[in-house]
C-alpha cells in the first residue's frame, strides 16, 4: 500500500516539475520545444 502511494506522489511531482520548466521558459521569453522538451531562447 505504502509503495503505491509513494509511486503516485513521485509521478505527480515529476509531472509538476516538467510543467514548471515549461512555464519558467515561457516566463523568461523563451520558446518551448515540445519535441526535445527543452527551452529555446
Amino acid at each position: 500500500m505504502k509503495k503505491s502511494v509513494f509511486v503516485a506522489i513521485l509521478s505527480m511531482s515529476l509531472l509538476l516539475t516538467a510543467c514548471g520548466a515549461k512555464d519558467k521558459c515561457l516566463d523568461l521569453g523563451g520558446r518551448w520545444n515540445e519535441a526535445t522538451q527543452s527551452c529555446e531562447k
